[in-house]
């Protein structure tokens, strides 16, 4: 018997939800909570990823980082001036050798341009998402170039799903430095459940991290928490420490790092 097509709509719009309250999800596990085959599954997931809601990937289906997410282009012209003095500020925590991870944020992509002028490195080798920190480091003296593979979001010019968290099995890092979208009295977050999975796995690889988040980012707290303040977690913020107090975020001073 034919199903009814606005059954199938709210179906399919329910599926769409799903995957993009959990970033990723099997078809298998679709098919569980959906209540249906398969089959009817996998025709589904053809027609809302035609629709631009989300990336089909190999068993399943990706949140659609594309349309949900502002482009590098639009991230790059926040707060510049304060993301140089931030980067300056994280270049001084990277070692000269060992290993580091460096994410696809724009702060981080500034920190990675600060890294090329600096030419002190002897065999630091650099793991990263990100197709604009790639290109910046690639060829740089000092430096050995590993990036993760995964599924290419071309708005945010990245790699990231299930094969990115696998990839970083084979990895321990020195230091990872990363940024995020919202940090409050409880810790960092981002918006996208995908990156935070991303983001708190490379905190299990990482003997410290570094996030590096300017101050339009203090106080805000969006929907998918990354970690809390850690002993392991620092903070390199041009936030004043009273903006910071009145937010909630205390940090021993060893873990609160401030821009020149």
């Amino acid at each position: 018997m034919r199903v009814p097509l606005h059954i199938v709509e709210a179906r399919r719009e329910r599926l769409r939800e799903l995957i993009r309250a959990d970033g990723f999800l099997p078809v298998s596990e679709l098919s569980k909570r959906l209540g249906v085959s398969v089959v009817t599954v996998r025709r589904d997931l053809v027609t809302v990823a035609a629709r631009g809601d989300i990336t089909r990937t190999r068993g399943g289906a990706l949140a659609d980082y594309n349309t949900t997410f502002a482009s590098l282009g639009q991230r790059a012209q926040w707060a510049r001036t304060a993301k140089e003095r931030i980067a300056r500020a994280a270049l001084a925590q990277i070692p000269a050798s060992g290993v580091v991870f460096l994410d696809a944020g724009t702060t981080v992509q500034s920190l990675a341009r600060q890294m090329l002028r600096r030419q002190s490195f002897s065999g630091l080798t650099v793991v990263t998402n990100s197709l604009p920190v790639a290109s910046i480091l690639g060829g740089a003296h000092g430096i050995e170039l590993h990036m993760l593979g995964g599924i290419f979001l071309h708005r945010q010019a990245i790699l990231l799903g299930p094969q990115t968290v696998e990839a970083l099995a084979r990895w321990k890092f020195d230091a990872a430095f990363l940024g995020g979208e919202g940090m409050d009295a409880e810790g960092v977050s981002n918006s996208h459940a995908n990156l935070a999975a991303f983001q708190r796995a490379v905190l299990l690889r990482a003997h410290r991290t570094f996030f590096c988040m300017d101050e339009s980012k203090l106080g805000r707290a969006t929907p998918h928490r990354v970690t809390g303040w850690a002993k392991n977690v620092s903070l390199i913020t041009d936030a004043a420490p009273a903006a910071l107090a009145t937010a909630g975020v205390s940090l021993p001073a060893k873990q609160l790092i401030a821009p020149p």
